[in-house]
């Protein structure tokens, strides 16, 4: 809740009406990826054009989260962007991620919100030049 409650903040929404939506499309099915992994998302969003949000949080204690490996979630990305096109991208890219061990573990360690964002810089780069090599 808390963790919700400051992403609310930072979008200048109210925190009742996110927890809303994010449970809401847990019910429908829940969104973790495996492996410790969970993305809690909503695309029956209203956010202005042109805005998306990965907001990652570690909780204290993996937590239950249906998963279908049965794993508890100790990573979750909460995702929020304006258009379809970039909220399946995203969504995308935090699986690429996420399905190797090596990037797992490194998220399992917490890393800082700097650390965190050069990793995954790195990461896409390495991600471009495969694709452009495949091409």
């Amino acid at each position: 809740a808390a963790v919700v409650a400051s992403i609310a903040n930072q979008m200048n929404l109210d925190s009742s009406v996110l927890t809303d939506l994010l449970l809401d499309r847990e019910r429908l099915m829940p969104t973790s990826l495996g492996h410790g992994i969970g993305v809690p998302h909503t695309r029956d969003f209203l956010l202005p054009a042109a805005f998306d949000m990965v907001a990652i949080a570690y909780p204290q204690t993996p937590i239950d989260y249906g998963s279908l490996d049965g794993e508890k979630v100790d990573t979750l990305f909460f995702l929020f962007a304006s258009q379809d096109k970039n909220h399946l991208h995203l969504l995308a890219k935090i699986a690429h991620l996420s399905s190797r061990e090596e990037h797992r573990s490194y998220l399992s360690k917490n890393p800082t919100k700097k650390a965190l964002l050069e990793y995954i810089k790195h990461w896409e780069e390495n991600v471009s030049k495969s694709l452009a090599l495949c091409s």
